[in-house]
């Protein structure tokens, strides 16, 4: 089998930058033949993996969220096959199909290689700069700026960076008028904080924004929160990172297959926790567009 394995070498503060030769390494072991990229940045990786990809049948991403965002934009929607090597400082999606560590993941390369694909759903997101593929959540407003935040604390441990941000995020909200249309309903107009469209349960290394999401159901899950005063939204925030907050008669959760969002401020966009682009934006489920292969 061809293979190609992509890792950033920046995961994890550089704490894993060898890591993707070692899995290259074994998935040569096993046989099969294999091209290794590592590129420091987004667009070198994308383009030099796409490339590669036209002649090989399976993709093997080491790293976190933010390389899983890289292969399904790829892979997503064609015949060739996803490996999650979950290595980076959020890993929503690995987690999501059951992969619960890196070491699982090394340990059972070989299984998952041999095992038969799984199809998972992917969210296709149309914004005035273009397509974008995502594989977990979309986020505006709050959810986004604290993603925006993530990037710039490059000095907080990485286990703790995206609830770092949450807390400085937190200090200066921004509420945002969003006009939502699910289904192509009626339009409805919420101010909000939190604004949410979920293909998995959980972003940001383990927040359970939509507990009963599934990526096997051909449905996304839009969260929208009411617009609040400080001090509720501090109750209501401690509940989303308990996963309670689904239960909240201030928060509206609604399962579509469409979600389109518009705002008359300028609003950026981010998805599996990289910046895709800006408002407005249109999503729609992608049933069972991703080939992965699980640990059996």
């Amino acid at each position: 089998m061809r293979i190609v394995v992509a890792s950033n070498p920046t995961a994890r503060f550089g704490r894993n930058g060898a890591l993707g030769a070692i899995v290259a390494a074994r998935i040569a072991d096993l046989g099969n033949e294999v091209e290794h990229i590592a590129a420091a940045d987004y667009a070198g990786q994308l383009e030099q993996t796409r490339f590669a990809m036209i002649r090989s049948d399976a993709l093997v991403v080491v790293g976190g969220d933010g390389m899983v965002h890289l292969g399904v934009n790829i892979v997503g929607g064609t015949s060739k096959r996803l490996v999650v090597i979950p290595a980076g400082s959020g890993n929503d999606f690995a987690a999501g199909l059951g992969i619960g560590s890196l070491q699982a993941a090394l340990d059972g390369l070989a299984a998952m290689l041999a095992s038969e694909p799984d199809r998972v759903d992917l969210l296709r997101i149309e914004h005035p700069d273009g397509v974008t593929i995502a594989a977990g959540v979309v986020s505006v407003g709050f959810d986004a700026d604290v993603n925006v935040r993530s990037f710039r604390f490059t000095r907080v441990p990485s286990r703790i960076r995206y609830q770092a941000s949450i807390l400085a995020t937190v200090l200066r909200p921004q509420h945002r008028t969003f006009r939502v249309r699910l289904d192509g309903g009626a339009e409805r107009t919420w101010r909000t904080l939190v604004a949410a469209i979920a293909n998995n349960r959980t972003f940001g290394g383990g927040i359970p924004i939509a507990p009963d999401a599934s990526m096997r159901d051909g449905r996304l899950t839009a969260v929208f929160a009411d617009e609040l005063r400080y001090p509720a939204f501090l109750a209501l925030l401690a509940r989303v990172l308990r996963g309670t907050h689904t239960t909240d008669r201030r928060v509206t959760v609604v399962d579509c297959e469409t979600a389109e969002i518009a705002s008359d401020e300028t609003v950026i966009v981010c998805a599996d926790g990289e910046i895709v682009g800006r408002l407005p934006v249109r999503c729609s489920v992608m049933q069972g567009a991703l080939q992965v292969h699980r640990l059996p």
